[in-house]
């Protein structure tokens, strides 16, 4: 309750906040750019994280900001460089650009975390939503068709059946809510990305495999790889000709975790409101739509008040979902 409270009142703060552009003075403040700005990035430069947050600072340089740089702090899986946005002045000249897992998975999976989600920021403006994909590679019986196909033969061959993803992320969890909701052994083996583990299910060497969806499609264009399913709640405009788990008969195994901005607590609204006006006008861009399609993801712009309770909701369920897996990071 808490935490809920937290979060529904920083919304409401920003709420309130939007009608102050009426205010000529205010307005005007609003309209400024800042002299530069920084998108604070957890991985390294090269991945899909960092051409987004690069694709967006392109398109918003001269209106949030006369300049935008991107940072890239890698480490910990991202926690790095939450801690040190969480850090740094709330003037709206430094946000940080990560997908949800460092914000609503780790808190309640590792630990020590060195910032705290509701309290230590302002959520500013999604990007993106993502949608994972379960995958199969030669490794796995080729006349594995189906979902329903998979989840008969692992029952069947129970120590063959294994899938790769990195430990403790919505990849991994996406497997667990899965053998939970079907009631059938699916072990982990674990990766430190989707890249190694999308080369192993290439190779024959894994049977099965859950990734962004971005990570897999062209492979199975190609015919490399079969899609059985994907978390979104209905298909993906990507990939129409693939099923969802939700259509297959498994609606809790509904994953599209949001990728975003947020800025250290205490952080102006008008500022916030300002900067959410930016990236949800570089969305609309055709350049950035383009570049994100080809990419394999589907804009998807929501206000202040809206994308801090999607990071609520998000935290939550993460939080029910660990406590009835019992996964901890070791």
């Amino acid at each position: 309750m808490q935490s809920r409270r937290i979060l529904s009142a920083m919304a409401l703060a920003v709420a309130l906040a939007l009608p102050l552009a009426a205010v000529p003075g205010v307005a005007q403040a609003q309209q400024q750019p800042l002299d530069l700005a920084t998108f604070v990035v957890g991985f390294p430069a090269g991945g899909a994280t960092d051409a987004v947050a690069r694709l967006v600072a392109e398109a918003v340089q001269g209106k949030y900001a006369k300049g935008v740089v991107v940072m890239n702090k890698a480490g910990t899986g991202g926690q790095i460089a939450a801690a040190y946005v969480k850090d740094q002045p709330a003037d709206g000249r430094t946000l940080l650009f990560t997908p949800a897992f460092p914000m609503v998975i780790h808190p309640h999976t590792y630990k020590q975390v060195r910032y705290d989600t509701l309290k230590d920021f302002v959520p500013v403006a999604p990007t993106h939503f993502g949608t994972l994909a379960l995958s199969l590679g030669p490794g796995a019986p080729a006349e594995i068709k189906s979902l329903s196909d998979f989840i008969a033969w692992a029952k069947a061959n129970p120590a063959k059946a294994t899938f790769g993803a990195p430990t403790g992320g919505s990849q991994h969890f996406t497997g667990l809510m899965l053998t939970r909701a079907a009631a059938f052994r699916l072990d982990l083996v674990p990766y430190k990305g989707g890249a190694p583990s999308v080369q192993d299910a290439l190779g024959g060497h894994i049977p099965a495999i859950i990734t962004p969806l971005a990570e897999v499609l062209e492979h199975w264009r190609n015919g490399q790889l079969r899609i059985l399913a994907t978390t979104a709640r209905e298909r993906s405009a990507l990939a129409p000709d693939i099923a969802t788990f939700n259509e297959q008969g498994f609606p809790k195994v509904v994953v599209q975790d949001w990728t975003g901005f947020l800025a250290p607590a205490g952080t102006p609204v008008e500022v916030v409101a300002g900067a959410n006006a930016a990236i949800r006008e570089a969305l609309q861009a055709p350049k950035v739509k383009e570049a994100m399609a080809k990419l394999g993801m589907e804009a998807g712009a929501q206000t202040p008040q809206a994308f801090a309770q999607t990071v609520q909701e998000s935290w939550e369920r993460y939080r029910d979902i660990v406590k009835e897996t019992g996964f901890k990071v070791e």
